[in-house]
């Protein structure tokens, strides 16, 4: 079976560019494209059946209206790529999961709305519980993307073996040539000395079996837990290091918890200029 990208979208511009991502990504790979609406199911209970039959061919015609002029776009953008598009009624999360358990799904791609942050994706806020229970993540591209490049990888990382499993988990589904850069965001005053830092290079080299790691970090001033310092130091790694992906995992225990717990999404997407991992490690 033909390995694919899933792209649910609600057909906004920010939508397309998430598409027009997956769609390069896909050609480099050699991968299917899977083009997804959710439409939400009308209830009400004080309407009688007749009307919510009514409601219901509507969302139906209305959905299947948009998608075939969304899709058309996407044919004539990309024809040789092997896609397939669908509108489904239902819960958007449930309904992807499903769609994960069911078929050979490299990555769940979506669009965001840039500086307005993860919550207000493109496609709704369910976008948020797919990032929190995907048990393959998601890949969300932001609104002002460009051209296309994949190339090197940046994982923020707090030198815990979750970063590795991050790490792992991309390139397997991608390419072990990718070239790694680990991105750390120190407190104030509180850099890892030279021997943890070389330390953790090498680890990671040998998880990886790659030469191409390097290491870069950031101090804040303020506390771990202030949104702007996060959102600039972010910035910063990513610009310094000119990573074509962000990675950003988190498991109970670690570095980013309350982070992500609260608003990690948001901070890390508001202002994001390139395409962004969310992945939950258990």
């Amino acid at each position: 079976m033909k390995h694919a990208l899933l792209v649910p979208t609600d057909f906004s511009e920010n939508a397309w560019v998430a598409a027009q991502y997956a769609a390069e990504l896909a050609k480099k790979y050699d991968w299917s494209i899977q083009i997804l609406h959710v439409y939400q199911t009308f209830s009400r209970l004080l309407a009688t059946q007749e009307f919510k039959d009514e409601v219901s061919k509507h969302n139906i015609a209305a959905a299947e209206d948009d998608m075939e002029i969304f899709y058309n776009r996407f044919k004539e953008a990309y024809p040789d790529i092997d896609s397939t598009a669908a509108c489904m009624e239902g819960n958007l999360n449930d309904i992807v999961l499903s769609l994960i358990d069911e078929n050979s799904i490299k990555f769940i791609v979506m669009g965001t709305k840039g500086a307005s942050g993860l919550v207000n994706v493109a496609i709704g806020s369910n976008t948020y519980e797919l990032i929190r229970h995907s048990p393959i993540g998601v890949l969300a591209v932001p609104a002002n993307y460009g051209e296309f490049r994949l190339e090197k990888i940046g994982v923020l990382t707090n030198f815990k073996d979750n970063d590795i499993d991050i790490l792992d988990e991309f390139i397997a589904r991608t390419s072990p040539s990718l070239k790694v850069s680990l991105l750390h965001i120190n407190e104030a005053a509180r850099r890892p000395n030279s021997e943890d830092i070389t330390f953790w290079k090498e680890k990671v080299m040998k998880a990886l079996g790659s030469n191409e790691v390097t290491y870069h970090d950031y101090e804040m001033v303020n506390r771990l837990d202030v949104n702007i310092p996060i959102t600039y130091a972010v910035e910063r790694l990513v610009e310094d290091e000119d990573v074509d992906v962000l990675l950003v995992s988190y498991t109970r225990k670690s570095f980013f918890r309350n982070l992500f717990s609260r608003s990690l999404p948001k901070v890390i997407a508001n202002n994001l200029k390139v395409p962004t991992f969310f992945k939950k490690v258990d």
